[in-house]
C-alpha cells in the first residue's frame, strides 16, 4: 500500500563492518514540503537517505514509505539511465526543465567533458521530470556557482512532493525547508524551520543543558565536601559512645552513653550522613540525565614548506581546446614559492583541465599536495585501503588528524566506503606526511560541513605552502587567497586573466 508520507519507526542501521549502530531509533515523518538532513561528516546522512529511498533497508525497525522515489546521489559519474526519454520526449515538461536549469541540447553526448555542476544540474532535471511522490537529493549545490545555485533552488522550491535534502548548503537550506532533521552520534531531532532556525535553537538547548549540569555538579560538590564532614562527624560521636575506653567503675559515663543509645541520639549524625548520601545518588542521576554533547579536540597542522628558487613551476602561454565548439586561452602562467592564488571561474569554464596541465607541468623535485573535486569510489577505497595499511604508529597519527578535522573515525573504520568528505578530510590528513611545497585543491569545500571548512581555513592560514586554491567559496577564498587567475567568458570561449584579489588588474 503507497502512502503519501514518510515514517521512520525506531529504525536501526549497521554495516556489516560495524560494531556500533550508524542510525540508532530513528523516527520521524516527513509529508509534503522539504525536509532537511543535516549533521557532521559522516554522521550518516547518506545512509539515512538511502533508507528514506529503499536503496537499504533498516537493520531494526521499520520505514513506511510512499511511492515512487527518485534519489539523486552525491556522484556524477554516469549518465542518468533516462536520458533518451527526457530528451526525447519532447513534452512541455521536459522543455520547462531544460530551460529552468539551462541545459544544453547535446549533454548527453559530451559527458565525460562536462563539469560536475552541469552534471548535477541535468541529473536533477530528469529526477523533478519524473514527478515522483518522494525526491531524496543529497548535496546538490556540491560543484555549483553562485548562478548554478540558484537555478537549482528555482527548479527544487517547484517542487510539490516529499522531499528530503542533504546539504551543508545553509542558504538553500533556509530557502526551501520547512523542518530539518539534525544527526549527531547515530542519534536525529526533528527541528521546525530552516537549518538557521534549527542550529540557533540547538545551540541554546545546549547552552541549557550545560548550565543545569553546572548547577547538579556544583550542588553535588556541596553535599559531597558536607556529607564527608557529617561522615567524620558521625564516626567521632561513635567513638564517644563506645564504652571500649571508658573505665569500668565510670557509672557516670556509661549511663550517658546508655541514655543516647536508648533515645535515639548516638545515631543522629550517621542518619544526617545517609540521607545526604540519598541525595547524593539523585544528583548523580540526574548528572546521566543531563547528557551534554562531546565535543572533539579539533585542529591540525599542515606544516609544508617554503621551495628553494623563484619559482614552482611555468605554464607556457596556450589555446587549449576544452571541446570541438570550445577553447580556453591562457598567457604564461607562473606560481612562486610565497604565492597564494585563486582560480575562479564558472562551471564549464576550464578550470579542472587547467589544474591538470599545471599539475603535469610540476617539476618532479617539488613536493605538492593534490586533493582533486571528484574522487571516484573506486579511488576512495584505495585510499582508505592504503592508510589502514601503514604502519601502526603512522595509521594513527593520520586517524588522529582526521578526528581533528571534525569527524569520528570509528565511522571512517566500520563504513564500507568513506563519505566524499571524510575522503578529502583522509587526503588532507594523510598529507602532512609529505611536507608540501605546493598545495592544489580543487573545490575543496564541497562535500564538508561548516565546522570542517573554518578548521580547514586555518590549517591552509598556517601553512608555509604555496596554495592554488579553485573554488566558488567567496569567503574562504578571501581568507585565504592574495591572487587569482580568473576565467572570463570571451566568444567562443574564455581567456585567462590575472588579477589581485581585490579585483584589480596583475
Amino acid at each position: 500500500m503507497a502512502h503519501n508520507f514518510l515514517s521512520f519507526n525506531s529504525a536501526d542501521f549497521y554495516y556489516p563492518s560495524s560494531i556500533h549502530p550508524v542510525l540508532k531509533n530513528i523516527r520521524f515523518d516527513a509529508h509534503p514540503g522539504w525536509t532537511g538532513i543535516v549533521g557532521e561528516n559522516g554522521s550518516g546522512k547518506s545512509t539515512l537517505l538511502l533508507l528514506a529511498a529503499g536503496i537499504l533497508e533498516p537493520s531494526e525497525g521499520s520505514i513506511q514509505r510512499p511511492e515512487p522515489i527518485v534519489y539523486c546521489p552525491q556522484r556524477t559519474d554516469d549518465l542518468p539511465g533516462s536520458w533518451e526519454d527526457f530528451f526525447y520526449s519532447g513534452d512541455n515538461e521536459a522543455g520547462k526543465f531544460m530551460d529552468l536549469l539551462q541545459i544544453g541540447y547535446d549533454w548527453p553526448y559530451r559527458w565525460e567533458s562536462l563539469s560536475h555542476g552541469e552534471r548535477k544540474r541535468l541529473q536533477l532535471a530528469l529526477a523533478l521530470w519524473e514527478t515522483p511522490a518522494m525526491l531524496a537529493v543529497d548535496e546538490p549545490t556540491n560543484h555549483l556557482d553562485r548562478d548554478a545555485k540558484i537555478l537549482i533552488a528555482n527548479a527544487l522550491e517547484g517542487y510539490g512532493g516529499i522531499g528530503l535534502l542533504v546539504s551543508h548548503d545553509r542558504t538553500l537550506l533556509d530557502r526551501l525547508c520547512g523542518s530539518c532533521l539534525f544527526l549527531d552520534g547515530g542519534s536525529a531531532v526533528l527541528r521546525p524551520g530552516g537549518v538557521s532556525r534549527g542550529l540557533a535553537e540547538d545551540e541554546r538547548e545546549q547552552l541549557e543543558q550545560k548550565r543545569n549540569r553546572q548547577q547538579i555538579v556544583s550542588e553535588r560538590n556541596r553535599l559531597a565536601a558536607e556529607a564527608d564532614s557529617r561522615r567524620r562527624l558521625a564516626e567521632s560521636a561513635k567513638n564517644r559512645m563506645s564504652k571500649r575506653n571508658v573505665d569500668k567503675n565510670d557509672r557516670d559515663t556509661k549511663g550517658k552513653i546508655n541514655m543516647a543509645r536508648l533515645t535515639g541520639k548516638d545515631a543522629v549524625g550517621t542518619n544526617l550522613y545517609k540521607r545526604m548520601e540519598n541525595r547524593i545518588g539523585r544528583l548523580d542521576r540526574d548528572l546521566s540525565a543531563h547528557t551534554v554533547r562531546h565535543e572533539r579536540p579539533t585542529g591540525i597542522t599542515l606544516t609544508g614548506t617554503t621551495a628553494r628558487g623563484d619559482r614552482l613551476f611555468t605554464l607556457p602561454g596556450e589555446r587549449i581546446t576544452l571541446s570541438p565548439e570550445k577553447f580556453l586561452l591562457i598567457p604564461e602562467l607562473t606560481m612562486e614559492p610565497r604565492d597564494r592564488i585563486a582560480l575562479t571561474g564558472p562551471n564549464g569554464s576550464g578550470k579542472s583541465t587547467l589544474i591538470n596541465r599545471i599539475i603535469a607541468s610540476i617539476p618532479g623535485q617539488i613536493p605538492f599536495l593534490v586533493v582533486p573535486q571528484e574522487i571516484t569510489m573506486e579511488e576512495s577505497r584505495n585510499i582508505l585501503e592504503q592508510v589502514l595499511g601503514e604502519e601502526e604508529k603512522n595509521k594513527g597519527e593520520i586517524l588522529s588528524r582526521f578526528s581533528r578535522l571534525g569527524s569520528d573515525p570509528r565511522s571512517l573504520l566500520q563504513s564500507a566506503l568513506p563519505s566524499p568528505g571524510e575522503i578529502r578530510k583522509l587526503l588532507i590528513a594523510r598529507g602532512v606526511f609529505q611536507n608540501p611545497a605546493l598545495i592544489i585543491m580543487d573545490e575543496p569545500t564541497n562535500h564538508l560541513d561548516l565546522p570542517s571548512i573554518q578548521l580547514l581555513e586555518t590549517t591552509l592560514q598556517e601553512s608555509a605552502a604555496a596554495l592554488l586554491l579553485v573554488s566558488h567559496d567567496d569567503a574562504f577564498l578571501d581568507r585565504l587567497a592574495r591572487k587569482e587567475w580568473a576565467l572570463r567568458p570571451v566568444t567562443g570561449g574564455g581567456e585567462l586573466v590575472t588579477l589581485d584579489r581585490d579585483g584589480t588588474y596583475n
